[in-house]
């Protein structure tokens, strides 16, 4: 099997989570002062020092049985330890050369797949699943005798729904996995889109909820993500309205979120800039952007938190903070 790479090197965070803990004050921690040879210009690489530090803290959540968990010498998760076969493969990182006992990524992965269908919002997990596979290189069509893609087809509805609720990134997540198996032509993908597309408020935005308004960032962000990788050309309408959105819910000090500018929602918003073909150094307000204000929010640990004084899930966020910092998108690799 082949794949081929289309981040130039390449979480997730949900939402309501991000609303859940605005209010969780974290342990205190010093800020990593980042030193850049080129601070004005293009994407870290992951030789630089932030990117290096933030894979050796998700390393140090890696346990014996080849997972991670979100915090270190946590229980691993499937959500955590794909999240983190994503991350290691958007830049460039073979996640099976990640071992802990012997064990790799992968292993957990494939030994404990039959729990993805015990978790809520099953559809964008087992979405998110396929899109760690196959970024590690493995068969979708073929996970232990399982049929991922047919699965990923079985959650569309005839009208271009996804999953059951009213809850769109669930839909996301689902075509960023068949996009990933290279099924972006299909008419499952077709309608899918064409259902998100119908979907976009007056402000060119997105809800999680599917309304007409109620818009986030965040929901925003993966649903253009979405929406590229499935070949939604970066110049049309819907997406210079998305971004438009974005810029309006920029922060003066380069962040995104009413909520305050956060990791979570800086993260999301920047891979999505970076699939629009975008340069995020350049989204400047002042002398600040989206770049520098995720770097400010990293520890010496090498972690990213939610916020300066809130650590969150702190995890998730460094995940999906190398995605975004190394001028990645999702899904990393498309094509297998």
């Amino acid at each position: 099997m082949k794949c081929i790479c289309v981040s130039k090197a390449l979480v997730t965070a949900s939402f309501i989570f991000a609303i859940a803990v605005a209010t969780t004050a974290g342990l205190a921690s010093e800020q990593v002062v980042p030193v850049l040879d080129s601070p004005d210009g293009g994407f870290l690489s992951k030789t630089d020092a932030p990117i290096e530090s933030a894979i050796n803290y998700l390393i140090s959540c890696q346990n014996g049985d080849g997972g991670f968990g979100p915090l270190p010498e946590s229980e691993s998760d499937l959500k955590t330890t794909a999240v983190a076969t994503i991350s290691l493969a958007s830049i460039g990182e073979d996640p099976a050369d990640y071992a802990a006992g012997g064990k790799s990524p992968l292993d957990y992965l494939l030994e404990n797949q039959e729990d993805l269908y015990n978790l809520s919002n099953a559809e964008a997990q087992v979405g998110r699943y396929v899109v760690a596979i196959t970024a590690a290189g493995l068969d979708p069509q073929d996970v232990n005798g399982r049929n991922y893609v047919e699965l990923l087809k079985g959650y569309c509805a005839p009208g271009g729904e996804i999953g059951t609720e009213n809850y769109l990134w669930d839909d996301a997540w689902v075509i960023m996995g068949l996009s990933a198996c290279n099924q972006s032509g299909s008419d499952e993908v077709k309608k899918a889109m064409d259902r998100l597309l119908s979907l976009q408020t007056k402000k060119g935005a997105w809800s999680w909820s599917e309304g007409s308004s109620g818009e986030d960032t965040d929901t925003t962000s993966i649903v253009l993500c979405a929406l590229l990788c499935a070949g939604e050309n970066s110049s049309s309408d819907a997406v210079s309205k998305a971004l438009q959105y974005l810029h309006s819910e920029q922060n003066p000090d380069g962040g995104f979120s009413t909520l305050g500018s956060n990791a979570a929602t800086d993260a999301w918003a920047v891979i999505a800039i970076n699939a629009a073909g975008q340069n995020p150094r350049e989204w400047r307000m002042g002398t600040a952007d989206p770049v520098s204000h995720l770097l400010s929010l990293q520890k010496d640990d090498g972690s990213i938190w939610w916020k300066s004084d809130s650590a969150g899930m702190s995890f998730e966020w460094t995940a999906s903070g190398i995605i975004a910092l190394t001028g990645g998108r999702l899904p990393p690799v498309i094509g297998c």
